[in-house]
């Protein structure tokens, strides 16, 4: 089962004895994944199909008993879902469908009395928190996707209707949740990108599981990030000190070969022989193998003069640099 559908199966195992969360639900379902037929007559059918059992069960179930409507239920195998089963839900009723695209507002009539569907979140539904909530919810039921946060984050609704979903995004703004609409092909999509705004929404719709589980992934990402820095800083640090005391093993040998360590200053005699004995050791540990032992800085300025004495002589034999 993907991550999604996980999410989606058990959101719709939650209960609520708040008639009006129940309709918004509802509402939002119909609104970003039903089609509505009308006749010549304006008689009205409602359809809806979805890949999620559970989704096709909650619907039923809300229509049943809001309504007391039954809606026909069939299984189809289709290019279009693959090898998957799609459950397609009808209610072919068309005083049941007019009523309860009317109870959703979704359905409206103007001035004239002619009708017409609503392209944006119904104000019913977003007068109440737990009503803006339930809306969510749906809305993720009815078109809602996740990937798996192991591979990135990513959360999206998608609709062929712009305007509706620009109303959608206006509700994340009493949430704080961050999200961009975008056109996809016949499509457009509103998606959420950041993992604080994902586990945002997830929060709101009532999905806690999940919620609890992508930031379980996000802390366990964050510490391998932080390893793998440190080991990558680590590396770096490794391999420029190492190229250090390559040149300045080359620098002193050089100076071995054209003037001889022995006319050198004390100091610096002694610090090219110690280096030359324990080409291996760090800075630290070249300063105690002095004597008397000396600090990382003054070791730093013993290297640096033979590495210059080097590069002076490199020049008056006219060799390479």
């Amino acid at each position: 089962m993907s991550f999604s559908s996980s999410i989606k199966k058990d959101l719709c195992a939650l209960v609520t004895e708040d008639k009006g969360g129940w309709r918004a639900e509802l509402s939002a379902v119909i609104a970003s994944s039903a089609k509505i037929t009308v006749d010549e007559k304006e008689q009205m059918t409602l359809h809806l199909t979805t890949e999620n059992p559970a989704v096709a069960g909650r619907v039923f179930k809300t229509i049943k008993g809001l309504y007391g409507v039954t809606a026909k239920v069939s299984i189809l195998r289709t290019k279009k879902f693959k090898d998957h089963r799609a459950y397609h839900l009808a209610i072919e009723d068309f005083e049941a469908a007019e009523r309860i695209l009317k109870d959703t507002r979704i359905l409206r009539r103007n001035d004239q009395g002619q009708c017409f569907f609503a392209s944006e979140v119904p104000k019913l539904f977003t007068s109440k928190q737990v009503l803006i909530k339930s809306y969510l919810r749906g809305a993720f039921l009815g078109c809602g996707s996740i990937t798996n946060p192991e591979r990135n984050y990513h959360l999206e609704l998608v609709s062929r209707q712009r305007h509706y979903l620009a109303s959608v995004a206006e509700l994340f703004a009493h949430y704080d949740i961050k999200g961009s609409l975008i056109k996809r092909k016949a499509s457009y999509v509103l998606y959420i990108k950041e993992s604080e705004s994902i586990t945002g929404f997830l929060g709101v719709i009532g999905a806690h599981k999940a919620l609890l589980e992508i930031e379980n992934i996000r802390i366990v990402k964050e510490m391998r990030n932080d390893v793998n820095r440190q080991v990558n800083c680590e590396t770096a640090n490794m391999n420029k000190t190492a190229a250090a005391a390559f040149e300045q093993l080359d620098n002193i040998r050089y100076i071995k070969e054209r003037v001889g360590l022995h006319k050198l200053p004390r100091n610096l005699r002694q610090m090219a022989e110690v280096r030359l004995s324990y080409p291996d050791l760090t800075i630290k540990e070249l300063g105690q193998k002095l004597d008397p032992p000396v600090g990382k800085s003054g070791v730093y300025h013993r290297l640096k003069k033979l590495n210059e004495m080097a590069a002076e002589l490199r020049v008056q034999n006219g060799d390479k640099l």
